[in-house]
């Protein structure tokens, strides 16, 4: 690979800050529609999301629809005594959300629920390629949390990302945890010799 991870980081990020209101939001929904096809395909009940980020796709809607619907859902907090660790924590409709030092919601003062316990992983992503390698914000948050999933088919890690993230190859860090596969607004994309 020629470029730089973070130069990858650095195109991608701005495609997709870069998308439109409109189209964003029509992707969203077309996401959102593909994530419950597989949720429900799936028999998820346990499901960890995430809270979107400098233009990530929206996916708290189908998350509130889920709650509704009995599922038990789950956001990443980043860890006060160890800011280099993250966690899951529960969230219902009641839960009180407040940013963390990255401007990111997060559930305060609810259960941990530990990793091992989910059915799926909504895992957002700056960029992936079609062996299920997902090129995060470069902090290694998701991977030092899956670290002890990382050979494991459950639960299932799907990347959630627009189909303009798709990158060339990414050069695989070994602490990296691969994804099983992708949700974009095309669909639900297994990667070869990843799917459970």
């Amino acid at each position: 690979m020629n470029q730089s991870r973070s130069s990858i980081r650095q195109q991608l990020r701005a495609l997709r800050i870069g998308v439109s209101h409109a189209q964003r939001g029509a992707h969203d929904r077309a996401i959102g529609r593909n994530l419950l096809e597989l949720v429900k395909a799936r028999r998820a009940r346990v499901i960890a999301g995430y809270w979107p980020f400098n233009g990530e796709p929206d996916i708290t809607p189908l998350c509130r629809r889920l709650m509704a619907e009995g599922c038990r859902l789950a956001l990443p907090v980043i860890r006060r005594e160890d800011g280099h660790r993250m966690d899951f924590h529960a969230w219902r409709e009641d839960t009180v959300l407040a940013e963390n030092r990255y401007g990111i919601l997060e559930p305060q003062e609810t259960e941990l629920l530990p990793v091992s316990s989910f059915d799926m992983l909504l895992m957002p992503l700056v960029g992936y390629d079609r062996s299920g390698n997902r090129l995060g914000m470069g902090a290694g948050y998701y991977d030092r949390c899956l670290v002890s999933i990382r050979d494991r088919e459950t639960p299932l890690r799907v990347g959630v990302a627009y189909s303009l993230q798709e990158t060339e190859p990414v050069e695989v860090q070994a602490w990296d945890v691969p994804l099983h596969g992708v949700v974009n607004e095309n669909g639900w994309f297994a990667f070869e010799g990843r799917q459970p």
